[in-house]
């Protein structure tokens, strides 16, 4: 007897810091809960070149599954880096401009069931956000606020951003959605979660006045009890539900893309061998290049005096240029960066060197700064 498999969905995992377009060193592997799930609904889980694949065994018409999971179904992947310190190095994996990321962070990502495509030329892009933990079910949540306030408003929300109760009396009776907490002697606040009659999945924790007016302090979390505790870097969310009814229809396309950072370039030249005159002479940096991939044409202004009054290397005369826009980190290097001189055909140095990817970026009004240093 033959055994007929479909595809249920193809998630590739993207990047544009590559030129090929795929991210290196990102895996996905299903939780320990959909294990169990594919393993019934008589599913397989694949890894292809793009990233993962899930398929579903079917009758002889190739259609209808041999397990029917219903409608509403959730698979859940774990995303692991190979590599963490160099991919934070080269992605922009902040949520907004308010909410940037910290080391702590899970990424998270999830489908929105009434957006699904079956153009693979055209996936869904799967949402983004950051988690700031993963806990069990049951837990004692901490924290402390600025001023203190002797009471405070605590609020736990769903996925849907539905209210939901936090525990329950002897009885079985729900408590209120909306508790309110007194300060404890040493300035803090305490609250046990037990959600264990929710379903796993991200939820929300918020803290507010007693007057309801402002929100003081706000968690989101993914509740798990298996991934809690595991060296996890992300989380993944495909989920289909009765509305969109369309888990065992044509096979759903899928993509999480990654962004490359962006930085401003700070050449810094230094007059190490002694035989230009920052004084007399004038140094610019030109860009001798065409726009190709995701570089354009770029311009770079000196920074303060020349040479800096501010800025010296080793004790020697430096200038400092820095340029005028933003420049993406990209596999490939961008080149025909000169540095010249008294507007001299042939430049003191051609082709400069790119910063590097794997070192440290530095924060500079809000902007990152990449700093490289040429010694002429």
């Amino acid at each position: 007897m033959n055994l007929l498999y479909t595809r249920l969905f193809n998630l590739s995992i993207r990047h544009d810091y590559y030129k090929d377009g795929l991210a290196k060193g990102v895996s996905l592997l299903p939780s320990a809960d959909t294990v169990r799930l594919l393993k019934g609904g008589k599913m397989l889980f694949k890894n292809i070149p793009k990233g993962i694949t899930v398929l579903y065994r079917t009758e002889d018409d190739e259609t209808t599954p041999f397990v029917d999971l219903g409608k509403d179904v959730r698979l859940t992947f774990e995303l692991s880096l190979s590599n963490k310190n160099q991919f934070l190095n080269i992605t922009d994996l902040d949520e907004s401009p308010t909410r940037k990321y910290s080391s702590s962070n899970i990424l998270y990502f999830k489908n929105d069931p009434a957006s699904a495509s079956t153009d693979s030329g055209a996936p869904e892009e799967l949402s983004f956000e950051l988690l700031d933990f993963i806990q069990g079910r049951l837990f004692t949540y901490s924290f402390s606020l600025s001023g203190s306030p002797a009471q405070v408003l605590f609020r736990v929300y769903n996925e849907d951003n539905t209210l939901v109760p936090i525990g329950k009396e002897v009885d079985g009776t729900p408590w209120s959605t909306t508790l309110t907490l007194d300060k404890l002697s040493n300035d803090t606040y305490s609250q046990q979660i037990d959600l264990r009659d929710q379903p796993k999945g991200r939820y929300k924790i918020t803290i507010r006045n007693t007057a309801d007016t402002t929100t003081l302090h706000e968690k989101e979390v993914y509740l798990d009890e298996e991934m809690a505790g595991k060296n996890i870097n992300g989380i993944v969310d495909i989920i289909y539900d009765t509305a969109g009814d369309h888990i065992y229809d044509d096979t759903e396309e899928y993509a999480i893309q990654f962004n490359r950072k962006r930085s401003f370039w700070k050449y810094l030249v230094v007059n190490k061998s002694n035989t230009h005159d920052f004084n007399a002479d004038t140094f610019s940096i030109d860009d001798a290049g065409s726009a190709t991939g995701p570089y354009v044409v770029n311009t770079f202004s000196v920074l303060g005096s020349v040479p800096s009054a501010d800025v010296k290397v080793s004790g020697l005369d430096t200038i400092v240029f820095r340029s005028n826009a933003e420049i993406p980190f990209y596999e490939i290097p961008k080149v025909s960066l000169e540095l010249k001189k008294n507007a001299l055909t042939s430049p003191v140095l051609g082709d400069l060197p790119n910063p590097l990817h794997s070192g440290v970026v530095k924060e500079e009004a809000g902007a990152l700064a990449s700093e490289i240093y040429v010694f002429i």
